[in-house]
């Protein structure tokens, strides 16, 4: 008999998580080929760590842990693994990026499903929802599931680490609930070293997740336990201590690894709220939130707001209000326990859950994707409403409007999750989105420019949207501004090649922030291309005063040593260089051309040698190890050389390459007057062979 029960519920738990893959797959179907945003770029495109080239296990161990220990503040290394192997796959393809992102959505659902239903088995609920319990879970985890909020952690491929976080958040919830509810001693240990295991997978993904011993404290509190028994009120009270300790000791070591509080004030420092204006912010911010989940219309959902910022408790007049709710629903919580431990359980988790990035951590003001774990039992109330409603009108019409509304409600969601996964096709996409929706924001305006304006080259718009952006609202002190101006230098660095503005407008960025170490180093470079060495000499001796092991610093210094034609202090930061990173491809150019000036010719080609094959750089190279074998009056050797050069390349592809030497800047500085003749009597040669190979076939 007990086996017979056991299978058929094996058998109703497959048919629902056949339910649920239904609803998540058609509900994100549309977002299989949307593409990279924002950090997915630095974390999964840019990021060579992660580009793995086979599935061993030590190739996977060093894709996500070869850091120094002073590098690990924020790491996640389990999502990285799953992004490493999706890499692997796919490379840059997003399909499978989007695949497992739907396949954690689905089993958060169904984990979600099964920790309700094994909530309703605890001490508190076990005789209150006979025959309904697994309607409620089905019901609050369809609602959570089909909420278009969640597109931000879901659609969004690098929020994986949110949502991976949430998943094993929810399983550590499934296994501790199993264990409590278990008799076998055996099955116990098992089950609580799973929760362990989950707890540990949790924060792995994403530091918030450092909060699930204080959900089990909650559920503890709400399901288990009698808080009106003294007895039970000191272990909770020591249990609590206890958890603030472990949670605050893990923080430290794990994350922030040493002074908390300086920190977070060395954060603030860049931002444009100070602690106290964040403080005060949040409750708003909260509340929003809650708005956004029980009226989450596609039109209300962006990757960015224009919330206003709290400057006072009554500026803007909202924000008493917000903090007087959330204390007033906190209380009523408290208050409701023993009366609707449900309701009590779903406010009191949403709010905790917050506590991490709705606090006095300095990070940006809104972010979707952070509600994903919080509200994960917020509609188990709703659902348990529902149910009841739908049993007291069962006998009347009342009863089948209320089916209806259910399955009408849960269609809604599913077509507004829908609807709002276009937003996220491309770059364009999004960012006409966000600039519709958050119009007095600057990122929308910044990165429509420096994404789809690129990439289709309409360096006027660019400018354009960058002036826009300029002066707008952003949440790191003088970003806006100085984004914006870094983003037209570069369209008149690279484009327009107008480098007296360039020059005008890195001195601006650093009117605005003398600490600029990027405007320091570009404008470094814009120096170099207009000839002003002195001047570019005195910036990057700022740049290596305070860096100095940069590689690109050291190569700058030496590049401008080099066209002041003083290879011996040029070689000095060369071999600093060249020991930090042997394989540098700027370091073994300097150092071909730095031999070469001091007629250490084989020297030089040994260096030169090293540029491999595919680099772009091959064909200066090449160039170069032609001027040593001329310099050294190897003319033969050179012949040999310049012969290979003009039947690998073409003559286009040569010329305008010797043509870009000519224009001198950036480019190093090669002999071009030594080197042409000797490559044009190749070329001509190349071309007189293939008249004749055309003349040989009957062309």
């Amino acid at each position: 008999m007990a086996k017979n029960k056991i299978d058929s519920q094996k058998c109703i738990n497959w048919r629902i998580f056949v339910i649920l893959f239904v609803l998540v797959w058609i509900i994100y179907s549309n977002t299989f080929h949307a593409s990279f945003h924002l950090d997915d770029f630095q974390n999964i495109t840019e990021n060579e760590q992660i580009h793995i080239e086979n599935l061993y296990p030590s190739t996977i161990f060093n894709s996500v842990f070869n850091h120094s220990f002073d590098n690990l503040l924020f790491y996640r290394p389990i999502p990285n693994i799953t992004l490493a192997v999706n890499w692997y796959f796919g490379k840059d393809d997003v399909t499978g990026y989007h695949a497992v992102n739907i396949a954690i959505h689905l089993f958060t659902a169904f984990f979600l499903y099964l920790a309700i239903f094994n909530l309703f088995n605890t001490p508190k609920l076990t005789d209150r929802y006979m025959g309904d319990k697994r309607f409620i879970a089905l019901l609050a985890a369809t609602l959570w599931a089909a909420n278009p909020i969640h597109t931000q952690a879901v659609t969004y491929i690098v929020q994986r680490m949110a949502a991976m976080a949430a998943l094993f958040y929810i399983i550590g919830i499934f296994f501790y609930l199993k264990a409590r509810l278990c008799n076998s001693l055996k099955k116990k240990i098992v089950l609580f070293s799973g929760f362990l295991i989950a707890f540990l997978m949790a924060v792995g993904s994403k530091e918030n997740a450092v909060i699930l011993p204080v959900s089990i404290l909650l559920i503890e509190i709400i399901f288990f336990q009698s808080i009106f028994d003294f007895k039970t009120i000191k272990k909770l009270l020591f249990l609590g201590w206890l958890l603030v300790l472990v949670i605050s000791l893990m923080g430290f070591i794990l994350f922030l690894k040493g002074d908390f509080v300086s920190h977070v004030l060395d954060i603030y420092e860049t931002r444009n709220f100070t602690l106290f204006e964040r403080l005060i912010t949040e409750p708003r911010v909260v509340v929003f939130y809650l708005s956004q989940i029980f009226y989450p219309i596609a039109d209300r959902l962006s990757i960015d707001h224009d919330i206003v910022l709290s400057t006072s408790f009554f500026s803007p007049w909202s924000t008493l209000p917000a903090i007087f709710f959330i204390i007033f629903s906190t209380m009523i919580a408290f208050w409701q326990i023993n009366k609707s431990p449900l309701f009590s359980f779903a406010v009191l988790f949403f709010f905790v859950n917050h506590i991490i990035e709705s606090s006095i951590i300095p990070l940006e003001l809104v972010f979707e994707h952070r509600n994903y774990l919080p509200s994960l039992f917020l509609f188990l109330p709703i659902a348990a409403g529902l149910k009841w409603l739908i049993d007291y009108y069962s006998k009347e019409i009342m009863g089948g409007v209320l089916i209806g509304f259910v399955i009408v409600l849960i269609s809604m969601l599913g077509m507004g999750t829908y609807i709002r996964n276009f937003a996220w096709i491309d770059e364009k996409t999004l960012w006409e989105d966000t600039i519709e929706k958050a119009p007095g924001r600057a990122r929308g305006y910044q990165n429509l420019a420096a994404t789809y304006y690129a990439s289709i080259n309409n360096y006027d718009k660019i400018l354009e949207l960058s002036e826009k952006a300029m002066y707008l609202e952003d949440n790191t002190r003088y970003k806006a501004e100085v984004l914006s101006l870094a983003n037209m230098a570069n369209v008149y660095a690279k484009h327009k090649k107008n480098y007296e503005k360039v020059i005008q407008i890195y001195n601006r960025i650093l009117s605005i922030n003398p600490e600029n170490f990027s405007a320091k180093y570009h404008l470094t470079l814009a120096l170099i291309q207009t000839e002003q060495l002195e001047e570019a000499i005195k910036y990057v001796d700022q740049l290596l005063s305070e860096r100095p092991e940069s590689i690109n610093y050291l190569n700058t210094k030496a590049f401008i040593l080099l066209k002041q034609e003083e290879p011996e202090e040029a070689i000095k930061y060369l071999t600093k260089t060249i020991k930090i990173d042997p394989d540098n491809e700027k370091t073994l150019l300097n150092l071909g051309v730095a031999k070469s000036m001091i007629k250490k010719y084989r020297s030089a080609q040994q260096y030169l040698k090293r540029i491999p094959d595919k680099s772009e750089n091959i064909i200066l190279a090449k160039f170069l190890f032609i001027e040593t074998f001329l310099k050294a009056g190897d003319k033969h050797r050179a012949e040999i050389y310049a012969e290979k050069l003009a039947s690998r390349f073409s003559p286009a592809n040569i010329q305008n390459s010797l043509k870009q030497l000519n224009i001198g800047g950036l480019q190093w500085p090669v002999a071009t007057d030594l080197i042409s003749l000797i490559i044009a009597d190749k070329l001509v040669g190349q071309s007189t062979k293939i008249m004749e190979l055309g003349k040989t076939d009957g062309g």
